[in-house]
C-alpha cells in the first residue's frame, strides 16, 4: 500500500478541513474504502483518531487569534452527544437506506446554495427567516463587539446540536459538516469563527468516538500512522491558509466542502451495501 499517497491525501484533506471546521474526515474514509480497500469500519477507526491531534493543533492556533467561541461550542457540543445516543438506539428501529440518500442530497443543496453568492439586498429564503426570527428570542447567548454581531438562541442551539448528533449517530458519521453552516446561515457568525468552533467540538467528538473504535478493535495501527501524520500536517497548512482567507471566501469554501460531504454520504450509503 502506498502510505505516503495516504499521507499526502490525509494533508490535503486535513488542511481543507481546518480551513471550513469539517476536520476532513468525512472526505478521508470514502477514498479509504474505495481506492485502498480498507474495510469502512477500520477506516473509520483510523481517520477519528487521526482527528484527534488535527482539531487539537487547529484549536490551539484558533484560540491565539481569539476564533473559538467557546460558550457556543459548549452549548452545541452537549446536545450532539445526547442526540448520538438517541441516534445509535434509533439505527435498530429505522431503515436507513433510503433516508441517508435523501439527507446526502439534502446536504448537497445546501452546499450548492452557499456557493452562490447572494445579491446585495437579496432575503434569506423562507426557512433561514423562521429560523432568525426565532433566533432573535431569549434566552440566548450573545455577542456584540465593534467587528462582530450575533446571537444563539439556546432552544435553537440545543434542536440543532440534537438534530447534527441523531444524524451522526444514524449514519455514522461526523456532525462538523452540519454544525458549521449553522452557525453562519442561522447564527449569523463569521464563518472564520464558526469554522474554528467546530473544529474545537471536533476535538471531543472525535475524542469519545476514539474510545469506541478502540473497545470495538476498529483501529490499524499501520492505517492509523499516516493518517495522523497527514491530519497534523494539514492542520498546520489550513492554519497558514486561514491568515490569507477572507470571511466571503471561507463561506464559499464552507458551500464547497458541504457539497461534497453530500457526496460522500451518499457514497458511504452505496459502500454500506
Amino acid at each position: 500500500m502506498n502510505y505516503i499517497l495516504i499521507l499526502l491525501l490525509s494533508a490535503f484533506f486535513a488542511a481543507f478541513g481546518t480551513v471550513i471546521g469539517f476536520g476532513g474526515g468525512i472526505f478521508m474514509i470514502p477514498i479509504l474504502v474505495i481506492i485502498f480497500k480498507v474495510p469502512i469500519n477500520i477506516a473509520a477507526g483510523s481517520v477519528i483518531v487521526a482527528l484527534i491531534p488535527g482539531s487539537l493543533i487547529s484549536s490551539f492556533y484558533n484560540k491565539k487569534r481569539n476564533k473559538i467561541d467557546f460558550s457556543a461550542g459548549i452549548t452545541l457540543e452537549i446536545p450532539t452527544v445526547l442526540g448520538t445516543i438517541i441516534g445509535a438506539y434509533l439505527t435498530s428501529i429505522l431503515v436507513l437506506d433510503t433516508l441517508e440518500i435523501i439527507f446526502a442530497l439534502f446536504v448537497s443543496l445546501v452546499g450548492l446554495s452557499m456557493i452562490k453568492v447572494k445579491k446585495e439586498n437579496q432575503q434569506d429564503d423562507n426557512s433561514l427567516r423562521i429560523f432568525k426570527k426565532i433566533n432573535e428570542l431569549k434566552p440566548a447567548l450573545i455577542r456584540e463587539t465593534e467587528q462582530i454581531k450575533y446571537r444563539i438562541n439556546y432552544f435553537l442551539s440545543t434542536l440543532f446540536g440534537l438534530f447534527a448528533g441523531v444524524l451522526s449517530g444514524l449514519f455514522g458519521i461526523g456532525g462538523g459538516f452540519l454544525k458549521t453552516p449553522i452557525m453562519v446561515n442561522v447564527f449569523n457568525i463569521p464563518p472564520s469563527i464558526a469554522a474554528a468552533t467546530a473544529l474545537f467540538m471536533i476535538f471531543f467528538t472525535s475524542l469519545t468516538g476514539s474510545i469506541s473504535h478502540l473497545y470495538l478493535g476498529n483501529l490499524n495501527i499501520n492505517y492509523s500512522i499516516p493518517i495522523v501524520l497527514g491530519f497534523i500536517l494539514g492542520a498546520f497548512i489550513g492554519n497558514k491558509l486561514n491568515l490569507k482567507l477572507s470571511e466571503k471566501t471561507i463561506k464559499i469554501l464552507i458551500g464547497v466542502g458541504l457539497t461534497g460531504a453530500g457526496v460522500s454520504v451518499l457514497i458511504h450509503s452505496i459502500l454500506k451495501n
